[in-house]
């Protein structure tokens, strides 16, 4: 399995998981003409994509998906509360092949495996997923306000996580830009994780899991920073013992391939 951050942050998200014959994307929050773009230089080609996976409404991960779709005769798995909700907007209607799923779903597509886990967020019904090939497993999990125990437990299970540290909370505090609102906002339970619940959650999965690669994702480009992260990270991870070696989702390039 070899996964690729092609765009990760508040302008776009979207994740390209390849196992050996299967090719599908996390998300297509970016134009088509940019996911094409960035898939082409991940050494993919946009007409190899077999499936779209939304995990909720918001543009950031659904602006790009009409248009690829159509582009590229890519079936669309999303859960029906959300087509609901963003089928007028995103004229999701216009997509030839739409396949409808539940949050706590498993999906079996071509020879992955798939499981969509409910996760908070301030959207009608987001999930997040687990991959599974038969071989190796990996999870991508971000836009969430909290960790939850389901969510957690299978992250135990996994071989590579991207994982969201979105906010560092003094930064975010301090940040005269943002009013009050948005700021509890970003901080609460439908919100995003802080490194600090971030680092907590990824020390356990460290620690009771089998988790070899761990890439953080959707940083704030306002309230964060990966000096911020590091800086939080290790503090954590040094109070443990723990050694292992992270990196970190782009907003305007691909990121590092993880390969299982």
């Amino acid at each position: 399995m070899i996964i690729t951050p092609l765009a990760s942050g508040s302008k776009g998200n979207s994740y390209l998981i390849e196992s050996l014959s299967t090719k599908i994307l996390i998300d297509a929050g970016l134009s088509a003409k940019q996911l094409a773009l960035r898939l082409e230089d991940a050494d993919c080609k946009p007409s190899k994509i077999s499936a779209i996976c939304v995990t909720h409404e918001h543009g950031d991960h659904i602006g790009g998906v009409r248009v690829f779709a159509k582009r590229f005769n890519v079936p669309v798995y999303i859960n029906s509360a959300c087509y609901d909700v963003a089928q007028e907007k995103y004229k999701l209607d216009e997509i030839n092949d739409i396949r409808f799923f539940e949050a706590g779903d498993k999906i079996n597509h071509q020879d992955l495996m798939l499981h969509a886990m409910r996760i908070t967020h301030d959207t009608i019904d987001p999930v997040c997923f687990s991959i599974d090939d038969g071989k190796h497993s990996s999870a991508v999990v971000t836009h969430l306000g909290k960790m939850n125990t389901l969510v957690l437990t299978q992250l135990k299970k996994v071989d590579a996580l991207i994982l969201e540290a979105n906010h560092d909370l003094l930064m975010l505090k301090m940040n005269i830009n943002y009013p009050e609102k948005i700021k509890q906002r970003i901080r609460s339970n439908r919100g995003h994780l802080s490194n600090d619940q971030s680092a907590e959650a990824a020390i356990e999965i460290i620690e009771k899991g089998k988790l070899k690669h761990l890439t953080l994702a959707h940083l704030s480009e306002n309230n964060n920073s990966e000096k911020h992260v590091l800086k939080t990270y290790r503090k954590y991870m040094d109070s443990k013992g723990i050694d292992l070696p992270f990196n970190f989702a782009k907003q305007h390039i691909i990121s590092e391939k993880i390969i299982l």
